[in-house]
């Protein structure tokens, strides 16, 4: 069974639970990760350790704090099945981990002492969605 259709089958029973996620199944045991294959195991990816995702045609690089994983899965995939409490795509080949976003600019945002840029259509979404002091026009 190859990573597509881990990914699949975890989807099917949804990331449920803490997080306010996308499906509603009830049966799915671990409520805080997703498990991707690596070296023929499957790994633990903790939601809190995920820092940004990055498309590339049918594959997709997963950032993690500790280390990066090149998955055979498009990005609409995880998009799908991350808790959109926690992540956003902000680009048409990137999802962010809220929690990990230091500053925001129209063109990029800093996550994790990386610049990840951001799309003009996501903006918008991006900026409505923060608390926002001393406003110089980028809203």
């Amino acid at each position: 069974m190859g990573v597509k259709e881990n990914i699949q089958e975890l989807s099917d029973h949804s990331i449920n639970g803490l997080f306010g996620e996308r499906n509603e199944s009830k049966d799915l045991l671990i409520r805080d990760a997703i498990f991707i294959r690596d070296k023929g195991c499957l790994t633990k990816i903790k939601y809190q350790n995920i820092i940004y995702l990055k498309g590339d045609g049918n594959y997709t690089t997963l950032v993690t704090r500790d280390k990066s994983y090149s998955l055979r899965n498009i990005l609409k995939e995880f998009e799908e099945m991350l808790p959109s409490a926690h992540f956003l795509r902000i680009h048409k080949s990137f999802i962010v981990n809220l929690n990990e976003i230091n500053t925001i600019s129209p063109k990029e945002v800093s996550v994790y002492n990386q610049k990840v840029p951001v799309g003009r259509t996501y903006y918008q979404t991006l900026i409505n969605g923060v608390h926002k002091l001393g406003s110089n026009g980028f809203d």
